[in-house]
């Protein structure tokens, strides 16, 4: 991805991009993609790309786990979301004809003054929405650099329980349970927390900057024109 067209395209000053490294393995396996690697057929992927002109992308990728069929000679694979339970919850052949096929993937980008200041998505099912509202809160609200929003802990409520990574202040948990809210802890960052990929522009500086999720093997990468 550091010398990639696509990111060199879109200007003639720095370009920030944060990937998943997953999207980079199928992007590199693309001349002779290997259906027995599981882990390139199934997934959510997202690529946030961010130069000096302002001029950006954040493009989401998913083959929900994956359908294990490949369009002969195109490189496609197909997803399989008519069998997402959260997507499709009634079950197989429940949707009405010519009706939209839901999505939960949600490119953000985020503007001040005009201007964009971030651009970010995530991967992570129903944590897509919990992931990228955090992760923007903090960088933009609380100041916290791009990386540091994105690795920091998350919280998910979804049917009655507080879903909570370590470092989530045990008192506020605490506090939540003496509300009659159940919790659940986990041990450390996980993947269940969905993986945001974002850029960020400062508004003031013009500086570029990036962070990947370390929940699902992000990365981060500057290119020069």
């Amino acid at each position: 991805m550091r010398t990639a067209a696509p990111v060199r395209g879109l200007g003639q000053d720095p370009v920030v991009v944060a990937e998943d490294r997953q999207l980079r393995a199928v992007l590199r396996h693309a001349g002779h993609l290997d259906l027995a690697a599981a882990d390139l057929l199934g997934s959510t992927t997202h690529i946030s790309v961010l130069d000096a002109e302002g001029n950006c992308a954040s493009v989401p990728c998913s083959n929900g786990s994956g359908s294990g069929v490949l369009v002969p000679g195109t490189g496609v694979i197909l997803n399989n979301m008519l069998g997402e339970e959260d997507l499709n919850p009634s079950g197989f052949h429940s949707i009405a004809p010519g009706r939209r096929v839901p999505s939960m993937m949600a490119p953000t980008v985020v503007m001040r003054d005009g201007e964009i200041v971030l651009a970010v998505g995530s991967a992570g099912s129903n944590r897509i929405r919990s992931a990228i509202l955090q992760t923007v809160v903090r960088a933009v609200e609380q100041g916290f650099p791009v990386a540091a929003a994105i690795e920091a802990p998350r919280l998910h409520f979804e049917q009655g329980i507080v879903q909570a990574e370590s470092g989530v202040d045990p008192e506020a948990l605490a506090r939540m349970e003496g509300r009659g809210l159940a919790v659940a802890r986990w041990p450390s960052l996980n993947l269940f927390f969905g993986g945001v990929q974002a850029v960020a522009r400062d508004s003031a500086s013009g500086q570029l900057s990036g962070g990947g999720d370390p929940r699902r093997g992000g990365a981060v990468a500057y290119a020069d024109s």
